[in-house]
């Protein structure tokens, strides 16, 4: 007996090819393509063969640029969490209470490119030192260190490499500061990471007390350095519509600082000629001409200062703001450059890596 075919099937069948076939019809093949939810450079059609085997490079090249990606994978985000209440995307993950975190990783310490870390911090004190010049390091912790007690059920992060770099600053007998206690007692009362939208950045809340804190440890040495107060700023609330690197929806509020009566002048653009790293090429230049008196400060910083400079700068006759990474081997030429009375070297714990401090370049430096 002949099965007759339902219209239902036909349809099934033909939503199932659109499904398998449209997505490769549209690919994005356009040159010089950048990804808003990877944040990262696509890699082109003449490329293959070039970042790895062909066969990987293919593969790339396809899961990249394969048609209406951004919307797969946002529905992809949207079902795991409606249905599962479970993050799933390739940076981030829940803990407790709604709390968002990137995806735990192994922590691998590294006693011995730790020590190096601490010998290059050496290194930059004593000739801070041989020049007259107040050198300070601050250490920042992460979310995962203030907000530990929401990480997710099985996560036991030691943080160990923060730990042991303490010791080794103690037994180095370098000048430091730390952010954790202060910005983990203010987190009970207040947020000083955003509970969703960013995993790797204090918020404008944290921000002001964590620089708030510098400010006062170099008001011991530097009397004159003015101190922040709540009053000199204006403090809005912001909306975050979406979760970074994504289109995951979470409408989450937070506060914007901005200075009321700023007196620094930025002159960055007149800076033409600096040298900098090629990868990191963030850098800042500011200058109080009301107060000429106050100390001048270079800053050697991470990702944690990017647009946090306002928290600072006020309180400085000239303010110097360069992207530690890689920049910081060529300190001298910096401190030549600008002569400053105080530096400042900033880092937190998950950027204390080879990939952003080589262990060459410590122990090249180290050694010297």
């Amino acid at each position: 007996m002949k099965k007759s075919v339902k219209i239902t099937d036909i349809i099934i069948i033909i939503a199932f090819i659109l499904c398998i076939t449209l997505p490769a019809v549209f690919i994005n093949t356009k040159p010089d393509q950048i990804s808003d939810i990877d944040n990262t450079a696509l890699i082109d059609l003449d490329e293959i063969g070039s970042k790895d085997t062909v066969t990987g490079d293919i593969e790339t090249y396809i899961s990249q640029r394969i048609g209406f990606r951004t919307s797969m994978l946002n529905a992809y985000l949207y079902g795991g969490d409606r249905l599962f209440g479970t993050l799933l995307h390739p940076n981030y993950t829940y803990g407790k209470d709604g709390y968002v975190f990137f995806h735990m990783s192994n922590e691998n310490p590294d006693p011995h490119y730790l020590d190096l870390f601490a010998r290059y911090i050496l290194y930059m004190q004593n000739y801070c030192t041989e020049n007259d010049i107040d050198f300070l390091y601050c250490i920042n912790p992460d979310k995962t260190q203030v907000y530990s007690r929401y990480l997710p059920e099985g996560a036991h992060l030691t943080f160990y490499r923060q730990n042991y770099l303490l010791s080794l600053l103690n037994k180095y007998k370098i000048n430091y500061m730390d952010n954790t206690k202060i910005l983990t007692d203010a987190s009970y009362t207040t947020q000083v990471f955003d509970k969703k939208y960013d995993a790797g950045h204090w918020n404008e809340t944290g921000a002001y007390i964590g620089m708030s804190n510098i400010l006062k440890t170099l008001h011991d040495t530097h009397p004159d350095i003015p101190l922040n107060n709540e009053n000199d700023y204006n403090v809005t609330e912001t909306i975050h519509k979406y979760l970074p690197l994504s289109y995951f929806e979470i409408n989450e509020p937070s506060f914007t600082y901005e200075r009321k009566n700023p007196e620094t002048v930025d002159v960055t653009d007149k800076d033409t000629n600096i040298i900098l790293d090629e990868t990191y090429r963030d850098y800042s230049h500011y200058i109080n001409t009301a107060h000429p008196e106050y100390p001048k400060i270079l800053i050697f910083r991470g990702s944690y200062f990017l647009a946090k400079e306002k928290f600072i700068n006020e309180s400085f006759s000239e303010s110097i703001f360069v992207h530690s990474y890689y920049n910081i081997f060529n300190m001298k030429y910096f401190i030549e450059k600008f002569n400053p009375d105080i530096v400042l070297f900033e880092s937190v714990e998950y950027a204390t890596i080879n990939r952003y401090f080589p262990k060459n370049k410590l122990k090249n430096a180290s050694l010297k």
